[in-house]
């Protein structure tokens, strides 16, 4: 996107695809699972652990220890 534009399309997927699957478990009545998932949101936005998508499972990473942890 170019420079200077009022509108910035920039998208966090990451961001969008946790909210979704916190938001689909408390639907779903699982509401460990979209607890655990709303805190990994929080700690995603504020720096704090990196999330990964691999084979279509949720991994969030502590960016302190680096460790993986399959957390859905």
């Amino acid at each position: 996107m170019a420079e200077g534009k009022e509108n910035n399309n920039v998208y966090d997927f990451t961001a969008h695809r946790i909210a979704s699957q916190a938001k689909a478990y408390a639907d779903a009545g699982d509401t460990d699972a979209a607890n655990t998932l709303w805190n990994a949101l929080q700690a995603y936005l504020r720096g704090l652990c990196d999330i990964r998508f691999i084979g279509g499972e949720t991994y969030i990473v502590d960016d302190a220890e680096g460790k993986e942890n399959n957390n859905t």
